[in-house]
Order: structure tokens, then C-alpha cells, then sequence
């Protein structure tokens, strides 16, 4: 994505975080959020957002850091707005790496299995699982968004994904660590391996289906194509997870 250079007077932050923003060129790299997020070279990221909506994902993001599976988070502050600032991942996201496909599917793959390895023991429950449970006791389902579906997890109707739900609301677990908008934007990746997560404000124990299915959404979605579907579920372990389940995911999140 294409970085705009944004000027931006140092007065409108804290004062706290002028030390790290002095003489910065801010960078826009928002992207699908209410939040805006500057790249500030050569070493930070700054997220605002309205006050209070980045606690979770500060939380988050000093819990990953220690565990080796995101960048530094340098500073949270909640003023009239929240701020996050964190360090700079090395490596790029990986649409970098769009031109190279199979390398892309296993990095996918690897960094899944990396993450859905790790025991979620005392985590919160993943913000995602949270909508989807509330959707499903939402007398109306919530808004309803056929845009996520794909062609190989088909749903023809919002009554369709409603008894879906329905009937498989029991079946989703909380059981595993996940990032919960597992996408390419989301995903950074040092010379094609694995380096870290970002945008980590939907993570917490939840079902690995859900990664699994934004991860196939994603490759559609950039790619332009589906034949990389069997072979990136294929790379991440086809005994690891419930194909069936990839459908049930699809329900929940044409309601949001």
C-alpha cells in the first residue's frame, strides 16, 4: 500500500511522545479502520483511535511481544484519544510477496501453525468470538454482509447462514490462540519466513477456524484466484482442522 507523507504539527500529540516523533515525516498507512495509522521512519508505528478503543490491543500487543510474535509496544497512552506506539517489525507484510505465491502459502501456513501452537492460558476471549457469539443471540443476526463469502464455503441465503449458526454455534472453541484478522496486510515477513503480527486488537483464545478462514480469504482476495486454497490448507495440516468448519466461519461472519 502506497504511503502518503502527512504533515502533522507536533502539538497535537502528548507531550510524551514527542521525544520519539521529533523531526518525524509521518507517513499515512491506515488502512480498513476508524483508527489512522502513521509509519514514522525509521522505527515506529502510531495508531490513534477513539479513547478506550486501544487498551485490548495494547494489552495484546505487549503479550505477543513477549512471546516473540509481534513488535515492541513502546508507549499506550488514553488521552482525549488512545495512542499506541509501537517498533517497527523488520521485514514487510506480506503482500510483498504476491509474486511469489507458494512461498507466500507456506509462510502462511507457518506462521499459522506457530501461532495456533501456543497455549492461550489465562487470554481473554478473542474480540471475533465475542461478535460471533453475540450475532448468534441477536434476535435479528446482526447486519448481514455476503461480500466475506467465497466460492468454496457457498452459502446461498441469509436464512441458510442463520441456521448454520444455529446448529453449529456449540461447536466453536476457545481453545486455541488466534490473531482473529489473520490477512496479508496483518502478517510481516523477513525475507519470506515468519517475523510478526500486527493489528492485534481481535486476538485472544478463540477457534483456529477463524484464522483459517480469513487466511483463505485473504489469498483469494489479493491473488485473484482460488487454486492456492487446497494448497495452503494442504501446507498448515489438513489433520489440524475441520474443513466442515470453514463453512460454519463463513455463517458467522456474513453477520459481522
Amino acid at each position: 500500500m502506497e504511503q502518503k507523507n502527512v504533515p502533522i504539527p507536533l502539538e497535537e500529540f502528548p507531550a510524551e511522545l514527542h521525544p520519539f516523533l521529533a523531526g518525524a515525516e509521518f507517513r499515512d498507512s491506515s488502512w480498513h479502520s476508524n483508527a489512522r495509522t502513521f509509519y514514522v521512519p525509521p522505527d515506529y508505528y502510531l495508531k490513534i483511535d477513539e479513547q478506550g478503543e486501544l487498551e485490548r490491543e495494547a494489552g495484546m500487543g505487549k503479550w505477543f511481544f513477549r512471546h516473540g510474535l509481534g513488535p515492541e509496544v513502546v508507549m499506550s497512552l488514553s488521552r482525549d484519544r488512545d495512542y499506541l506506539l509501537t517498533r517497527r517489525a523488520p521485514g514487510e507484510t506480506a503482500l510483498a510477496f504476491l509474486d511469489k505465491p507458494e512461498e507466500l502459502c507456506r509462510a502462511l501456513a507457518g506462521a499459522l501453525q506457530e501461532l495456533h501452537g501456543i497455549s492461550p492460558a489465562g487470554l481473554p476471549c478473542s474480540a471475533r468470538l465475542e461478535r460471533y457469539r453475540a450475532s448468534a443471540n441477536d434476535p435479528d443476526g446482526g447486519y448481514w454482509d455476503e461480500s466475506v463469502l467465497m466460492p468454496e464455503f457457498p452459502i446461498s441465503s441469509r436464512a441458510e447462514a442463520w441456521d448454520m449458526m444455529q446448529k453449529n454455534r456449540h461447536r466453536l472453541r476457545q481453545d486455541t490462540l488466534i490473531h482473529g484478522d489473520f490477512c496479508l496486510p496483518n502478517v510481516i515477513l523477513e525475507q519470506g519466513r515468519f517475523s510478526a503480527l500486527i493489528d492485534l486488537g481481535l486476538a485472544g483464545a478463540g477457534d483456529r477456524h477463524i484464522d483459517l478462514y480469513w487466511a483463505v480469504w485473504t489469498l483469494r482476495h489479493y491473488l485473484k484466484t482460488g487454486r492456492y486454497t487446497d494448497e495452503f490448507l494442504r501446507l498448515y495440516g489438513t489433520d489440524r482442522f475441520d474443513y466442515d468448519m470453514l463453512r460454519v466461519v463463513a455463517a458467522f461472519e456474513c453477520f459481522g
